[in-house]
């Protein structure tokens, strides 16, 4: 009878045993499934959030680089503004000093005592500038020895401009046959003997010789013909070709019709801006 007891008690003992090994087992497996199912809970967010940041920071770098773009596009358009602005202002300038000879100053008629102080003005500025390009200047543009009667003048691409009415008593052809009329004159060279600024040497040499000791054969020279219309008009030539005192110079015959010699240059408008400026100012002043 106690070995019958002692065995049923010993088998309650051990189902126990059994059953809370299967609860702590059970309550195992539970907590296991439960971490395994708060870690996924827990991952699926973050994975959630991480794919919201790289939308979000994909949109912030389409619309940076948008803005960039944006920007580059304004900066190219502002660029080609700016650009053809100064390319419409530098046509302008252009076609504005092209312009700026043609008839400035109104034609009229110049007392002697005006002449000569107009040129003696523009020949002022010309030494100045002579003497920055270290060039001689004279202001001895026309000079001949015996010659006819007739008028001597030059062919300029506006028409003839009277140089000197030789015979002021008469008119061969005159005054009123020409359109323009010069009131003095200039030539720009290189001196053969390095004088820079005003030369004195052409109104003491022979008229025969000319220019031909005076300037440097190397380098062009440049008559400078002072339009009373306001314009400066220029021959660029070699000494050689131009050398005389009066060449590049036409002369009228004595009946004042026909021509004793003819000019094998034309005078064109200057291209130098600074004089024809100066000269148009100064003109302004009378």
């Amino acid at each position: 009878m106690k070995k019958r007891t002692l065995l049923a008690t010993s088998l309650v003992i051990s189902g126990v045993s059994l059953i809370g090994c299967s609860v702590d087992s059970g309550n195992k497996n539970s907590v296991s499934d439960a971490d395994v199912s708060t870690e996924i809970s827990t991952s699926t967010p973050i994975n959630d959030s991480s794919e919201t940041n790289s939308l979000t920071e994909t949109s912030e770098t389409t619309t940076v680089e948008d803005s960039s773009v944006s920007n580059k596009e304004k900066a190219t358009n502002s660029t080609e503004e700016t650009t053809s602005s100064q390319k419409e202002d530098e046509t302008a300038e252009n076609e504005d000093q092209r312009e700026s000879p043609q008839g400035t100053v109104p034609v009229r008629k110049y007392s002697e005592e005006e002449k000569e102080e107009a040129s003696q003005e523009f020949l002022d500025w010309a030494v100045s500038r002579a003497e920055e390009g270290n060039m001689a200047v004279t202001d001895f543009f026309l000079g001949h020895g015996a010659s006819g009667p007739g008028d001597w003048f030059a062919v300029t691409e506006d028409g003839e401009i009277q140089l000197q009415q030789h015979r002021t008593s008469e008119d061969l052809p005159g005054y009123d046959a020409y359109d323009i009329h010069a009131l003095g004159g200039v030539v720009f060279y290189v001196s053969a003997s390095d004088v820079t600024g005003y030369d004195e040497a052409p109104k003491e040499a022979a008229t025969v010789e000319g220019f031909s000791e005076i300037v440097d054969a190397d380098y062009p020279m440049h008559r400078y013909l002072l339009g009373d219309n306001g314009i400066v008009y220029e021959l660029i030539a070699s000494v050689d070709e131009i050398g005389s005192f009066s060449g590049s110079y036409g002369m009228y015959a004595e009946d004042g019709k026909k021509k004793e010699r003819e000019p094998e240059f034309t005078f064109k408008v200057s291209d130098d801006v600074d004089a024809q400026k100066e000269w148009t100012h100064i003109l302004e002043g009378y």
